[in-house]
C-alpha cells in the first residue's frame, strides 16, 4: 500500500499587535502592518512579506527573513503528530462557475486543551486566534508536494470525554477578497489579467511568488472602484465577460488563466478503472438555451439554440449586464457561448473517488494534481473514456493515513475556444455567424475560427 506522510503547520508564535488579525484588520486602510518578527516566525505580512517559494512553485525563491513557506520551526507550528483528520475542498461546480474559496478542516487530539482559544493556561495563550497562515504537505518518495495553503477562520474545542478535540476550519486568499473592499482609481484600457492584479495590488497580495497572472481579454473601458464592491466581486466581474478561471492553487499561488489556457493544455496522466465511486448525472433544470448579454447603457445581444428549444422548451439562462463588454460583436460572441455550453444536457462527472494508497503512481497523482488540470479516464462502470477538466477537488486523509481523493470534472470539448466578435459559430439548426447573414450558418472559410459544439 502506498502510503504518504503528511505534515500540517499552523503558525501559532506569537504576534506584534499590529500583525494581520482576521476580523480586525482591513486590508484596503490605512492600517500600519508589521514585519517586525522573531527569526522563527513565520506570519504572512499583506504587501511587506517576502516569501520563499512553495513546493512546486512556478516561479523561482525570493529570500527573505519573515518566510511564510519554508520551515514552519518553532516548537508549536507542527500539528502534525496530533492530526487525527484532514478534509480539504477546492473549485467549483462546473465551467460556467466562479471559483469559491478553498477550504480544509483538520481535528486535533487535544485532551489538555493546548488548542482550545478560552484555555488561558494553554501554553500557546494567548495565539490561538483566527488569521494565521496554515500549510498541508504530502511527502512521498522523497518530494514535498504543497496540498493546501491558506488561513485558520475558526477554531471550534470540544471538550467532552469521547471527542477531546480542536477543530481548525481554514479558507484561502478568497476569503479575504470576499472582505476587502477595494479603492481603484479608474485604470483605462486594460487587459483582465492586469486588473485582477491591480485588485490583488489594492489588498497587499504583491509578491510574485504568489501570483500567476495571464493576459485575457482587453477592457477597453477599464475599471474603477470606490470601496463598493468586495475584491471578489471585481473579479467575478471581469470574468463574467471573459470566461477564464481564477483560483488559488494547492501551494497557495492567485491563479488567472485566459479562457483559452485549459484547451492547450495536454493531458496530465490517466485514470483507467481506478475509481471506487462515482455519480453522472443530467437534470432538466440545468438545460439553458437562451442568454442575453447586455452593455451598459448600450444595447443587448440574444441568442437563442432553437433545437435545444424544440427539445426541452424554452429556458432562458444567465443575464448579462457588463460595462466591460466591448462592442455589439464581444455581446453576441458571449451570448452564444454561454448557451453552447448550457443548451444540451451534458452533465459534469461529479464525485469521481479513488483511494491513492493503492499504488504508488496513483498517490503521486493524488498529491500532484490542481484545479484545471486535464485528465483521461477510461472507466468502464461509468461507461466512461475521455478527457476531462478538473474542476473541484476533495481530499479526506483519515487516521493511518488512508487518502481518498474525489474530483469534480467536465468533459474536454472537441471545439476550439470562441473568440467573441470573430469566431463563427457552426452547428446544424443553430447559430448563425456572427459576420455573415447567410441562414442558418455560414459555410464559406470554415477553418480556423469555427465554434463547433
Amino acid at each position: 500500500m502506498a502510503t504518504a506522510t503528511y505534515q500540517v503547520s499552523v503558525a501559532w508564535e506569537a504576534v506584534p499587535s499590529e500583525s494581520f488579525m482576521l476580523d480586525g484588520s482591513a486590508l484596503d486602510s490605512t492600517d500600519q502592518l508589521t514585519n517586525a518578527y522573531s527569526d522563527s516566525l513565520d506570519v504572512l505580512t499583506f504587501g511587506i512579506s517576502t516569501f520563499a517559494a512553495p513546493p512546486d512553485a512556478i516561479l523561482p525563491a525570493v529570500a527573505g527573513t519573515d518566510v511564510f513557506s519554508s520551515t514552519f520551526d518553532a516548537v508549536y507550528s507542527d500539528v502534525s503528530a496530533v492530526v487525527q483528520g484532514i478534509s480539504i475542498k477546492r473549485g467549483r461546480d462546473d465551467n460556467l462557475s466562479t471559483f469559491g474559496a478553498g477550504e480544509a478542516t483538520v481535528v486535533l487530539y487535544d485532551p489538555d486543551g493546548s488548542y482550545n482559544p478560552l484555555n488561558t493556561s494553554s501554553p500557546l495563550s494567548p495565539n490561538v486566534v483566527p488569521g494565521r497562515p496554515i500549510r498541508i504537505q504530502g511527502t512521498f518518495g522523497g518530494t514535498a508536494y504543497g496540498v493546501y495553503k491558506g488561513f485558520v477562520r475558526s477554531i471550534e474545542y470540544d471538550p467532552a470525554p469521547d471527542a477531546r478535540t480542536t477543530t481548525v476550519h481554514a479558507q484561502d486568499l478568497m476569503l479575504y477578497l470576499s472582505r476587502a473592499k477595494p479603492v481603484v482609481t479608474n485604470t483605462g484600457t486594460i487587459t483582465t489579467g492586469a486588473a485582477i492584479g491591480t485588485v490583488l495590488t489594492a489588498i497587499d497580495w504583491t509578491e510574485a511568488q504568489y501570483r500567476t497572472l495571464g493576459t485575457g481579454d482587453t477592457i477597453n473601458a477599464g475599471f474603477s472602484s470606490n470601496a463598493a464592491d468586495t475584491g471578489l466581486a471585481l473579479i467575478e466581474g471581469f470574468l463574467e465577460t471573459e470566461r477564464g478561471e481564477f483560483f488559488m492553487s494547492r501551494g497557495g499561488t492567485a491563479v488567472y488563466r485566459d479562457r483559452y489556457d485549459r484547451y492547450s493544455r495536454a493531458s496530465a496522466g490517466t485514470l483507467t478503472n481506478v475509481a471506487s465511486g462515482g455519480v453522472a448525472a443530467t437534470d432538466l433544470t440545468n438545460i439553458r438555451n437562451r442568454a442575453s448579454v447586455t452593455k451598459t447603457g448600450s444595447g443587448t445581444a440574444t441568442a437563442t439554440d432553437y433545437v435545444s428549444v424544440s427539445r426541452y422548451g424554452l429556458a432562458d439562462g444567465v443575464a448579462i449586464d457588463s460595462a466591460y463588454i466591448n462592442d455589439a460583436a464581444h455581446g453576441t460572441g458571449l451570448a452564444q457561448w454561454i448557451v453552447s455550453q448550457t443548451a444540451s444536457p451534458t452533465p459534469p462527472v461529479r464525485e469521481l473517488r479513488y483511494t491513492a494508497n493503492v499504488s504508488d503512481a496513483l498517490m503521486v497523482h493524488a498529491l500532484s494534481r490542481d484545479l484545471g488540470d486535464r485528465i483521461t479516464i477510461v472507466d468502464t462502470a461509468l461507461d466512461t473514456s475521455a478527457d476531462m477538466f478538473i474542476e473541484g477537488i476533495e481530499h479526506r486523509i483519515r487516521v493511518g493515513k488512508i487518502h481518498e481523493v474525489s474530483y469534480t470534472m467536465t468533459r474536454v470539448p472537441a471545439s476550439s475556444p470562441i473568440t467573441f466578435g470573430t469566431s463563427r459559430v457552426y452547428s446544424v439548426g443553430r447559430f448563425g455567424s456572427p459576420t455573415d447573414s447567410i441562414s442558418p450558418w455560414d459555410t464559406a472559410d470554415t477553418t480556423d475560427d469555427i465554434f463547433v459544439f
